[in-house]
């Protein structure tokens, strides 16, 4: 027996309830009002079926698997008696044979529509119990009202109407502290040295943790990714000191870089708490009046509010009322697992407005594709299971995108690789947002760019094998991607300049464009490092 199944005690008499704790439900905020916690029971599901889905990175399941025991001790330590299933079956299928056996069984409504889907029939006959989730700052009666039925959706509204009615961060007037609602004009700051950078938080694994690292090392060797023992916060106390971490380290100076990437240091001023965020380990409510209250500069403290409030509950509200993207009518597949080796099941049916169909390189695997950018950004999350939003939206997904990736694939992945990815995530994130996959129900425009963004963001040109101005082939694929899809931009007026811009090209630096892209193409897909000279004789032929 586990030094964990042995420190579970068996329930020695009934409780009065039962309510089964979804993976990602993991606060004691979250669990139904009792007066006493003996009646209360609390179930808690540990399936190798979940970690089969897909190729989830090793630090993603160490970091769920090592919290989702932590707080079961900790419930069990405060009173509640607790059933921790180990399985290998679907979610609905242990829950309705628990049925047999306790009767109904409470959840909180699941944020993943995966979890949601599997336990809609055990709703409907009763069998389990569902209730609002209350770890959300906004509801779904709100975000219709606001933005209504139909889409498109766009979250700067969204944003602005919930400070309104929610009081936040308005002056006697109720107009917006600093003078406008987004002071993002005022956070694009790349990094120059001139605040010293953060010192790394780190945490002690204890007995608990390593037996699940030594799980996950033996069961799950297959899955990509390494596990660095001192990022797994796994306690409630590990969470709190992330936290206190980081108001302490990095919130003042967050605002004026949260866009700058650099090499000299992997998350800058980044919190890096959406991992826990997400796992509800902390609560959004805790964390918004923690930042109201904090003595920071206001576009730091309003770049903060924006991501938690605005975009955090703005993606998963979309993904809820489109049921995960469901209703667009141009589905298309692609590889299980995003070609990952390994017996997957088939991957989901996706939205492809663009039509991209190239296969996932392996350089999103960790082979070296000579631009140090992406090599980077890859090296990260295979090291760590993180980075920040500009390397995921302006290198990992804007290059997928130039290069056509398969959007699934390149979703799939984010899904697969970062600790803090979930299905209400990644899909709005990846597949709205980052490919435009979706078209324009939650974004105006496809966020894509050339090597000058990322020159100016980033510190990776100067050491670069490929000269930023005559080998750096990421300019050209921009504007091959424009050229291909001007059918689909040539009427939105939000791509009118670079469309106008596109126009004024010669034929044959469009030709070069195209080639360059090609080979890009072709070498990345066959794992091959780009050679700047062949690049080179393209563009200048």
């Amino acid at each position: 027996m586990s030094l964990f199944s042995s420190a579970i005690v068996s329930p020695s008499e009934g409780a009065d309830s039962w309510h089964f704790v979804a993976y990602d439900q993991l606060n004691l905020r979250l669990l139904p009002k009792f007066s006493d916690p003996h009646s209360l029971g609390l179930i808690f599901i540990e399936t190798s079926w979940k970690a089969e889905q897909l190729p989830y990175h090793k630090q993603k399941l160490a970091l769920l698997l090592s919290n989702q025991r932590h707080f079961a001790l900790e419930m069990q330590s405060i009173g509640h008696p607790i059933k921790y299933i180990f399985s290998d079956k679907e979610y609905s299928e242990i829950l309705n044979e628990l049925f047999c056996e306790i009767g109904k069984i409470s959840v909180l409504s699941p944020a993943e529509l995966s979890l949601r889907k599997s336990i809609i029939e055990l709703e409907n006959s009763g069998k389990v119990e569902v209730s609002p989730h209350k770890g959300w700052l906004t509801s779904s009666e709100e975000f219709k009202s606001i933005m209504g039925d139909n889409p498109p959706w766009r979250m700067d509204k969204f944003y602005r109407n919930i400070r309104k009615s929610h009081q936040i961060m308005l002056d006697e007037k109720h107009k917006p502290l600093g003078g406008a609602w987004s002071l993002d004009n005022q956070n694009r700051h790349p990094w120059d040295g001139s605040v010293e950078l953060p010192a790394k938080i780190s945490f002690v694994t204890d007995e608990i943790t390593e037996e699940v690292i030594s799980l996950i090392e033996t069961k799950f060797s297959h899955h990509p990714g390494e596990i660095v023992r001192e990022n797994i916060p796994s306690s409630s106390t590990d969470a709190s000191k992330l936290w206190d971490w980081a108001k302490e380290n990095v919130m003042f100076s967050f605002g004026p870089f949260e866009d700058a990437m650099t090499k000299e240091h992997k998350t800058l001023f980044h919190t890096t708490v959406s991992s826990l965020l997400n796992l509800n380990r902390l609560m959004p409510k805790e964390l918004l009046d923690d930042v109201l209250e904090m003595e920071i500069p206001i576009n730091s403290k309003e770049g903060f509010v924006r991501q938690l409030i605005g975009w955090r509950e703005f993606v998963r509200h979309v993904h809820e009322i489109t049921n995960g993207f469901e209703i667009i009518d141009v589905p298309s597949q692609s590889r299980n697992a995003a070609g990952w080796p390994g017996n997957w099941p088939k991957s989901r049916i996706t939205p492809n407005v663009l039509g991209n169909d190239l296969e996932l390189p392996s350089v999103f695997w960790g082979e070296k594709s000579g631009m140090l950018c992406l090599d980077s950004a890859v090296s990260d999350v295979i090291n760590t299971g993180y980075t920040h939003h500009i390397p995921r939206l302006m290198v990992l997904s804007n290059i997928g995108n130039l290069l056509g990736v398969h959007p699934r694939e390149l979703t799939d992945w984010f899904w697969s690789m970062f600790t803090d990815a979930y299905d209400w995530v990644v899909e709005p994130n990846v597949l709205a947002m980052g490919t435009y996959a979706v078209g324009d129900i939650m974004t105006t425009k496809p966020y894509v760019s050339g090597t000058p963004y990322i020159k100016k963001m980033g510190d990776y040109c100067g050491d670069c094998s490929l000269h930023f101005k005559k080998s750096c082939p990421i300019s050209d694929m921009y504007w091959n991607f424009l050229e291909e899809n001007k059918g689909i931009f040539s009427n939105n007026h939000r791509m009118s300049m670079p469309m106008r811009a596109l126009s004024k090209r010669t034929s044959l630096t469009k030709n070069n464009s195209k080639q360059v892209t090609e080979y890009v193409r072709s070498q990345l897909s066959k794992g091959l490092e780009l050679d700047p000279l062949i690049i080179e004789s393209i563009k200048y032929n």
